[in-house]
């Protein structure tokens, strides 16, 4: 399993992370997509193709996590 985790404090220019939201591209078909701490239990697979999972866990201004997980 491959795992990618956002860094809170330099961002890569196709990622994003604001409180309990991040916004990830999926490495399989680069599909930007939303996943949100409030919804689901913080975890969403890619609404495209469905390779890959986010996950955030708290907010990125109080240590929460932010990351991306794919086969």
């Amino acid at each position: 399993m491959n795992r990618l985790d956002l860094n809170p404090g330099h961002l890569a220019h196709h990622e994003d992370w604001e409180g309990e939201h991040a916004a990830f591209t999926c490495p399989a078909c680069e599909k930007v997509f939303i996943v949100t701490g409030a919804l689901h239990d913080g975890e969403r697979a890619c609404p495209n193709c469905g390779k890959c999972m986010g996950h955030v866990q708290g907010r990125r201004e109080s240590g929460g996590a932010a990351w991306l997980e794919w086969e």
